[in-house]
């Protein structure tokens, strides 16, 4: 396998605004990443120095299947290669979709907590 880090973890908040201000204005935390995403606002949030973010996804938008309970994204330096490696383990894994940070699957362990797969490009190494 070719994965190197968590790059972040994923915490559903009601209000994407008030929680970006409670971690960046109380804890301070940086503010990694905000851009508008395919499922509204991305706001990525993390101590300062930290290998891995937590992303405030806003329960109103969606982005998580409600089933979801625990999502969490893992860096790789070759997806596909990965893929093809659990695929051989008998693991369910989607094929890789490319999007402007990367190429991206998801799969999800035996208890179905998901988790992505993410070969960054250099817009989607995130935090680093």
């Amino acid at each position: 396998m070719n994965i190197d880090r968590i790059q972040f973890l994923t915490v559903q908040v009601s209000d994407q605004a008030k929680a970006r201000d409670f971690y960046v204005g109380k804890l301070g935390f940086d503010l990694l990443v905000e851009v508008s995403g395919p499922h509204g606002p991305f706001v990525m949030v993390g101590p300062k120095g930290a290998e891995t973010g937590i992303v405030l996804v806003d329960r109103a938008v969606g982005g998580l299947d409600s089933d979801t309970r625990v999502h969490f994204q893992l860096s790789t330096t070759d997806v596909d290669a990965d893929i093809a490696e659990l695929r051989a383990q008998g693991i369910e894994i989607e094929d890789a979709e490319e999007l402007p940070w990367g190429r991206v699957t998801s799969l999800k362990d035996p208890d179905g907590n998901a988790m992505g797969l993410l070969e960054p490009s250099g817009y989607g190494n995130w935090p680093r």
